[in-house]
């Protein structure tokens, strides 16, 4: 499944790579669309139609930063590993928390972690139902949370990457001005030099 015009632009203009769905990304991720994906993926993995739901998208890092990873939704693993594209994985216990504040002047994004220590299950604790009731019911909830996350990087990854295309070319143009100034400025003082010569030339002349 591809999710976004550009990746739906990418994957149509090659038809030997197999995609399943295209879906159109809203400029809000909600809940909703999210629910959509998870129930289809959800309903392919217990038809074991696929044996494996892998989630690829853009993980926000920084303003200035973002890395393409690879997170196994299912089948659940313990310790939640999310994968970079070359193999290099990462526990995906810890929750990282975001927020947008200035620094200098300048926008910069502030991360923490916060990493939740799970207790071993006592001996004599019970289920209300069957813990495999339990799962079923808790894990289209997991499924909708992590792709609404993903899809909420992904686009906070794009307008990052904006905002700072449009920084560089609004640095680029006050450098150019700069430029254009002094190359303005030289030949102008050259002109007026050379009119200067001349006038003093000529009054040597009449001398």
């Amino acid at each position: 499944m591809c999710v976004g015009k550009k990746g739906n632009t990418y994957f149509l203009r090659r038809p030997y790579i197999p995609v399943d769905r295209f879906l159109e990304g809203g400029s809000l991720p909600t809940a909703k669309e999210a629910q959509t994906i998870a129930d289809d993926v959800f309903s392919l993995f217990v038809s074991e139609e696929v044996d494996k739901v892998e989630l690829l998208y853009t993980k926000f890092v920084s303003l200035v930063k973002s890395d393409q990873v690879i997170h196994t939704l299912l089948p659940l693993s313990p310790k939640g590993e999310i994968c970079d594209v070359n193999g290099n994985c990462v526990d995906a216990a810890e929750d990282e928390f975001f927020r947008l504040t200035t620094k200098e002047g300048k926008l910069t994004v502030e991360r923490d972690s916060v990493r939740t220590e799970t207790a071993d299950f006592s001996p004599i604790l019970q289920f209300e139902q069957d813990p495999v009731q339990i799962l079923d019911a808790l894990l289209p909830l997991y499924l909708n949370s992590q792709i609404l996350r993903a899809l909420q990087e992904s686009l906070a990854s794009e307008l990052a990457a904006r905002m700072s295309a449009m920084s560089s070319a609004s640095d680029n143009a006050v450098e150019l001005k700069k430029t254009l100034s002094t190359v303005y400025n030289r030949q102008r003082q050259a002109k007026i030099t050379g009119e200067i010569l001349e006038i003093v030339a000529g009054a040597n002349a009449l001398v």
